[in-house]
This record gives C-alpha cells, sequence and structure tokens, in this order.
C-alpha cells in the first residue's frame, strides 16, 4: 500500500506539473506561446501511446517489469532533455517532450490497474481512493512547486523535478511485492 502511494504521489506530481508549468517553462526558455502550446500538445499525444504500449506490455511482461522500465525511462527522459537546448533545437526538444510524456503517461495510467489488482474486491474501492487521495497531494503540491523551481533553475530544475519525481515513483513501485503478472503465467496458473 506505502509503495503504490508513493507511486501516485510522484506520478501525479510529475504529470500535473508538467499540465500547469510546461507551457510557462518554455515560454520563460524563449519560445513563442504557439510553440509552448505545442510542446503540451506532443508531450500529452507521446501520453496516449504510452498508455496503450504500457498496457500491451503489461500483459506481455508483467507490471512489475513494464511499470519499472516505463519509469526508468519516464525520469531518463527527463535528464536527457536537459542536455538539449531548447532555442537551438526547438524541434528535438518538443519531439523529447513527447517521448516524456509517452512514459510518464504510461506509468500513471497502468497504475489504476495495478491497483485493481492490488485490492481484494472487497477493499477494492478503498485501496484504490486512498492511492487517489495520496496523488492528489502531489497534484496540489505541483502548483506551488512548478513556479519555484523554474523561478529559481529554469528548464533544468523543471527537467530535474519531473526526472526526479519519477525516481520517486520507480521507488514506489519497487516496493509493491504483488505486481500483475503476464498474461501466460495467468493462464498457465489456470490449467491444471
Amino acid at each position: 500500500t506505502v509503495g503504490i502511494w508513493v507511486c501516485f504521489f510522484a506520478t501525479l506530481l510529475s504529470i500535473y506539473s508538467a499540465f500547469s508549468w510546461l507551457p510557462t517553462m518554455l515560454t520563460a526558455e524563449g519560445l513563442s506561446p504557439k510553440l509552448a502550446g505545442m510542446g503540451l500538445t506532443a508531450y500529452n499525444l507521446g501520453g496516449v501511446i504510452g498508455a496503450l504500449a504500457c498496457a500491451v506490455a503489461i500483459n506481455r511482461f508483467g507490471s512489475r517489469a513494464s511499470l519499472l522500465a516505463f519509469c526508468s525511462l519516464a525520469a531518463l527522459s527527463a535528464f536527457v532533455l536537459k542536455g538539449v537546448d531548447v532555442k537551438l533545437h526547438t524541434d528535438a526538444f518538443l519531439l523529447g517532450l513527447g517521448v516524456h510524456g509517452l512514459f510518464m503517461n504510461a506509468v500513471q495510467t497502468t497504475s489504476y490497474a495495478l491497483c485493481a489488482h492490488l485490492y481484494p474486491t472487497s477493499i477494492r474501492a478503498t485501496g484504490t481512493a486512498s492511492a487517489l487521495t495520496f496523488g492528489r497531494f502531489g497534484a496540489i503540491l505541483s502548483s506551488f512547486v512548478g513556479a519555484s523551481v523554474i523561478t529559481a533553475g529554469g528548464a533544468h530544475a523543471y527537467l530535474n523535478l519531473l526526472g526526479g519525481a519519477m525516481l520517486v515513483s520507480l521507488i514506489g513501485l519497487a516496493l509493491v511485492k504483488n505486481h500483475i503478472p503476464p498474461i501466460e503465467a495467468k493462464a498457465g496458473n489456470a490449467n491444471p
């Protein structure tokens, strides 16, 4: 339970930091409002693709391997973006935001399936709601943290926030013991 709470807190901190502050960060780095809006669009478009990709990966490899991999790649993609000059390589930076959104949103959306798997039917709603409650604390915190991070350190500090939150989420997911098994493993257990 603590692991899934940590995961929801960190992923929603990261995702709401992106939803709320990504265009602000991009305009602070010198991009036009139009290009800043395109950054958020790339992030969200990547997220749609990522949610579908992670669902397929969970069916094939189980949630432990899939979520830990996607979480690691979300952190890595944020840290790699620190090395891309947003003004000189705007297209590459926007593409990188799409890649980060792919991995980030994949973790966030498929964590609901992990909640459904973790808790028995009698407490599933309570278990999932408690995880979402901690996630909302992260979302609320993002409204304060995003502005202060951008003001203090610009794009580098902002990307550290996104990547660091995903490392915290990775730790939370690693603490979860009862992950969703691959479909083949479920089918094998059903046959005597």
